[in-house]
């Protein structure tokens, strides 16, 4: 036999294989690899506007993330997607975000986008605007801004908040429109402040006949001359809280009023016992009302939110709810991890990772971030092993998921998918879905994001965060006030009544 030499080429001369790119990808990783082979800064705003001009298309969805194909966005004319990157780059070079215009001339963000609504500014692409436009603002509107009852009264140079109601009352200064601003130290609390065009505030220092030197820098405790001119009738907003605390006080319910920025009127909603007051009572006590009677008309009774938020309330009871959320292999994949949390307490009940028996695509790694390594580091038990507790901390309450259809499908599929039934898991009736619950509470038509951590817990946390959020009600809460003292000899306090277990639940829950 004769030796036969074969000579090989050294391994670090041989060209590393062409990586296997998937079949899609989001929009940012579309971006970054289109950046690669054209060698220009395309980002996922390049992928979304060719998406809108219809040189791209959705192939797929994960989780409500849009996939596109690699193979089409490859094959894109390479000339069509630089002179997009060119008229971004171009536009972005003469214009700012948002949060730079507030910077840069000290306007409120909410004056600057109602400027970009009515045409004074122009806004482009990204929510952007043109920085010539936002630098004109000062010089060309500036009485047009919207300011609080603070910053008028330190333009008047007068006292906030009595002597600017004397302003009020006189009907020299009204306010145009109203926000939301947080309440103390609960993000779940809010207030409506109403705002004032800064050219009418203005415009009062020159009512002539008013002492106005007389009105300023008054300590506190002094009167002022301006209570002279003050009316004498309460204000709209006066009236409203006044009735609803006055039902609150008589029926020893939650009363919550929100005077609607969208609409200019006052909704108002309140806690149930026993199905009472229905809505027929109340609107026929309002009517009745001496005072808030002749407002009867600007006041919405149990708007939609109303409903959602003593729903929320219910779900807080203990024991009445759970919140649960999964991360899948894919989209409507196997689960890989779930969590469900107490909805009145948010104490975890579950946490695990689970072994699907199928890989983990690429594009859901980049979501939550579990790869199969971790399952096998982590001994992840299979579905079946992991359904039973599942079932047993589910069973009997509420599921609430911030996508319910979502979570539903996957536990329902992987139960029987391993040949076991998913019981009440696969029951719609059983399910709430906090999303679709949220945008209405909160008057938006769109899906909103949840903003978690993408883990099964911290989701199901954030969740919650959520129920917690819609549970306190909107505006500002009327809570029956403490009853009269106990007469002598008496054990219970006249008229006492007991607190609502919910009222105890929601309070606990956001801290108050």
């Amino acid at each position: 036999m004769t030796d036969t030499a074969v000579e090989t080429a050294p391994k670090d001369t041989e060209a590393p294989p062409e990586k296997t790119l998937p079949e899609a990808l989001g929009a940012q990783r579309i971006g970054a690899l289109l950046a690669e082979r054209l060698g220009v800064p395309v980002t996922a705003d390049d992928v979304t506007q060719l998406v809108e001009l219809q040189h791209l298309k959705i192939a797929d969805w994960y989780k409500r993330w849009a996939l596109y194909s690699t193979k089409d966005a490859l094959a894109l004319d390479p000339e069509l997607v630089k002179s997009l990157v060119a008229e971004r780059t171009a536009w972005q070079a003469v214009s700012i975000t948002r949060d730079e215009a507030v910077a840069r001339i000290g306007w409120h963000w909410r004056d600057i986008a109602r400027m970009g609504d009515e045409g004074r500014v122009k806004v482009g692409r990204f929510g952007r605007y043109l920085t010539a436009d936002i630098d004109r603002l000062p010089l060309e509107a500036e009485g047009e801004r919207h300011v609080t009852g603070q910053v008028a009264a330190k333009e008047l140079e007068i006292r906030y908040p009595t002597d600017l109601r004397y302003v009020e009352a006189a009907g020299w200064l009204t306010p145009v429109t109203t926000m939301e601003m947080p309440a103390g130290t609960s993000r779940y609390r809010t207030v409506t402040v109403p705002l004032y065009r800064l050219a009418d505030v203005r415009a009062v220092r020159e009512i002539p006949g008013v002492d106005w030197a007389a009105a300023r820098n008054l300590a506190k405790g002094v009167p002022s001359p301006l209570r002279a001119y003050a009316a004498k009738a309460p204000t709209r907003a006066d009236t409203v809280r006044a009735f609803a605390q006055a039902l609150a006080d008589q029926h020893g319910v939650t009363v919550w009023a929100w005077s609607s920025p969208y609409t200019g009127g006052w909704e108002m909603d309140w806690e149930r016992r026993g199905g009472a007051p229905t809505q027929k009572d109340v609107a026929a006590q309002l009517k009745a009302d001496p005072t808030a009677g002749a407002y009867a008309g600007e006041i919405t009774l149990c708007p939609a939110w109303g409903r959602i938020t003593r729903r929320a309330r219910q779900l807080l009871e203990p024991g009445a709810a759970v919140v649960c959320d999964t991360e899948t292999t894919d989209l409507y994949g196997r689960t890989v991890e779930v969590a469900v949390v107490d909805a009145a307490t948010g104490r975890r009940l579950m946490d695990t990772l689970v072994q699907p028996e199928a890989p983990i695509t690429e594009e859901a790694f980049w979501v939550h971030g579990i790869s199969d390594e971790d399952l096998v580091a982590a001994k992840a038990r299979t579905f079946d092993k992991v359904l039973p507790r599942l079932r047993k901390v589910t069973k009997g309450r509420v599921i609430c998921a911030y996508n319910e259809e979502f979570d539903r499908t996957v536990v329902t599929n992987d139960a029987r998918r391993v040949g076991k039934r998913p019981m009440h898991l696969a029951e719609s009736a059983n399910w709430w879905c906090l999303m679709e619950s949220y945008a209405t509470w909160l008057g938006s038509g769109r899906w909103l994001a949840l903003g978690g951590s993408h883990r099964a817990l911290g989701d199901a946390k954030a969740a919650r965060d959520v129920l917690v959020e819609m549970a306190a009600g909107r505006g500002t809460a009327f809570p029956p006030r403490p009853s009269a003292p106990a007469e002598p000899g008496s054990d219970t306090p006249t008229g006492a009544l007991p607190a609502p277990a919910h009222d105890r639940a929601v309070t606990e829950a956001v801290g108050l």
